[in-house]
């Protein structure tokens, strides 16, 4: 069962059972819980995206973007990606294998467990709007982008976003409870409410529309300036100028994919809160159930794929990446050479050693 719709049936009933639900709660429990290969295919993905952020981590470390502002989002969103994968992974391996008496039993396990997840799941769409937001000014308004796209304001920006996000999801730290009869966290009945619009509204749709309206915007403003420069300008000069518009388009594919991923589950789960509400046939919620399990397998590739976009999407990021992996090589190297005491000197070259100026 996933929070939003058995929260909801609590709103609906009343009360966790004995209602005319009882049975659709059963069906959203099959869903959720389909069996090995679900769970297979989630363990799969949380690695993958948890190695890809760690890799994020390292790639934006290069002396290169030192002096960029992205890098700050693309780090917080590989620490925050990070966090969502590893919990959810949590959560579906407890109750793929019955195992939820820890945070199933205990009040205050289950409180800050759905605290830390919840704000998580509630930072990363924003710092994807955050992002894109940083293009969009750099694009639009280039002659302010020294001035407004800095390091500084990008982390104020993000540091911003996680208290904002902290603040908003603080009630669930004492509006959690646990159902004694099947040992699962839910929010109490009076948060309900809050906590559907904070997921449907706050973490998904609105993002989703921003992340959309500012790409269109940034689209169609780097097709005018292509325009333009064709018109106006010399071969030389529009070749150096494709060069900076292809620079914007991983950045660009981050922020439109973490459209495509999240907005399936938002329109699946806001179907299923509308049908629950409107006491809907139970045949159509399961047919809506069983798109969930699919739909929050793409809903996570949102959380581990930036890396991968950016090294399939660029040379320059590739050429960064290999270039840290075989420095880190060498050191490990060096590093046994000298633990070993032997004779041979063996040294980094030098684009390996770490600079402090751009």
């Amino acid at each position: 069962m996933f929070d939003v719709t058995t929260d909801t049936f609590a709103v609906l009933n009343g009360t966790t059972s004995n209602t005319e639900f009882n049975g659709t709660d059963t069906t959203w429990k099959d869903a959720n819980t389909a069996g090995c290969t679900y769970w297979v295919c989630n363990v799969i993905v949380v690695i993958i995206g948890v190695v890809g952020n760690s890799m994020v981590l390292l790639l934006m470390g290069d002396v290169k973007f030192v002096s960029f502002s992205y890098p700050v989002y693309l780090r917080f969103l590989a620490v925050s990606d990070s966090v969502v994968l590893i919990m959810l992974c949590v959560r579906e391996t407890t109750r793929r294998f019955q195992s939820t008496y820890l945070i199933g039993t205990n009040l205050q396990v289950c409180a800050l467990s759905k605290f830390v997840k919840d704000t998580v799941t509630l930072l990363s769409p924003w710092l994807v709007v955050g992002l894109t937001v940083d293009r969009f000014f750099c694009v639009v308004f280039p002659m302010k982008r020294g001035r407004i796209c800095t390091r500084t304001k990008a982390t104020i920006a993000c540091s911003c976003l996680t208290i904002l996000s902290v603040l908003t999801m603080f009630p669930l730290l004492g509006g959690a409870k646990i159902l004694v009869e099947s040992e699962v966290c839910f929010v109490k009945d009076t948060f309900v409410v809050y906590f559907t619009f904070i997921r449907l509204i706050l973490t998904a749709s609105l993002p989703c529309l921003l992340i959309l309206v500012f790409n269109i915007v940034i689209g169609i403003h780097i097709q005018r300036s292509v325009t333009f420069r064709k018109r106006f300008t010399s071969t030389s000069s529009g070749s150096r100028e494709n060069k900076q518009d292809r620079s914007l388009r991983p950045l660009m594919l981050i922020s439109i994919l973490a459209f495509v991923t999240l907005l399936p589950l938002s329109i699946v789960e806001s179907c299923a809160l509308i049908l629950l509400a409107t006491n809907s046939d139970i045949k159509v919620l399961k047919i809506i159930a069983e798109l969930w399990s699919p739909f929050n397998i793409l809903n996570l590739v949102n959380f581990g794929q930036n890396f991968y976009i950016l090294m399939s999407s660029s040379a320059n990021y590739r050429d960064i990446m290999k270039r840290k992996l075989r420095c880190i090589k060498i050191r490990k190297q060096h590093e046994r050479t000298r633990v070993a005491r032997i004779s041979m000197n063996v040294q980094a070259p030098a684009y390996c050693t770490r600079n402090t100026t751009v």
